[in-house]
């Protein structure tokens, strides 16, 4: 059965800030990108807000005092070169979650070329530091997750979820959380709770880049949980209107 989508009543207007290219970024990545000035959802209903304001609040100590610094410490010390190979490495790893996912959706195709690439890029790639797949034999990279999956099932979005360390989510994006990481091939190849480790330093990693920008853009907001909320709903409106 599909689950209810906490997406805004329809026709209500989208910012240009907000979707101002061609392909909708993550929600993650739209937290850090946009413009601050999202719509107001005044009326929406938060059946968990009581648990999603306690998640939050332990987010923000976690990310002021533990995450924030050393992600700005991370980003200054770690060479670009380096951080570059690092991402590319994490990168990598996920194209068997990409070729899962896209063969469950009966995307064949790209599927295929999620593997190949993930073939080239951990021999002649190094691990993945590198990318001969794209450099050299011209496969692009066409990533693909399980929230995707249960989106092309019906699966709707189900109620605003603030997730421990990863921050606001949905209940369809939550649980794709989970099953993305049983598909990843580091903990299958790693004992625990090694992989668990290695995968977290990778979501550490690509943190550390935006860690300053998130910080001065929690700081702008009177109410930083109503704010991220509005800005997650906004983001589920765009992407909306751009499969539509």
């Amino acid at each position: 059965m599909q689950a209810a989508d906490p997406v805004p009543a329809a026709g209500q207007p989208v910012p240009v800030d907000a979707a101002a290219t061609d392909e909708p970024a993550s929600t993650e990545q739209a937290v850090i990108e946009v413009d601050p000035n999202v719509v107001s959802y005044e009326d929406y209903a938060d059946p968990l807000e009581p648990f999603n304001r306690a998640m939050f609040k332990f987010n923000d100590v976690v990310g002021r005092y533990v995450l924030i610094p050393a992600g700005k410490g991370y980003a200054k010390v770690v060479p670009d070169v380096v951080d570059r190979r690092v991402a590319s490495f994490f990168d990598n790893v996920e194209h068997p979650v990409y070729a899962i996912n896209q063969a469950l959706q009966a995307d064949f195709k790209p599927a295929g070329t999620n593997l190949l690439r993930f073939g080239i890029n951990t021999t002649i790639g190094l691990l993945g530091l590198f990318d001969p797949a794209e450099a050299v034999f011209g496969l692009e990279r066409e990533p693909s997750d399980f929230a995707e999956t249960l989106a092309h099932y019906d699966f709707g979005y189900g109620n605003y979820i603030v997730l421990p360390f990863f921050g606001p989510s949905d209940t369809r994006n939550g649980i794709a959380r989970g099953v993305d990481f049983l598909f990843n091939p580091i903990p299958w190849v790693t004992e625990s709770p090694d992989g668990f480790l290695i995968l977290s330093y990778g979501w550490f990693q690509d943190f550390a880049q935006s860690a300053e920008t998130y910080e001065k853009l929690l700081e702008r907001p009177e109410d930083p949980y109503t704010f991220l909320r509005n800005l997650h709903l906004q983001g589920i409106q765009r992407d909306a209107a751009y499969r539509d």
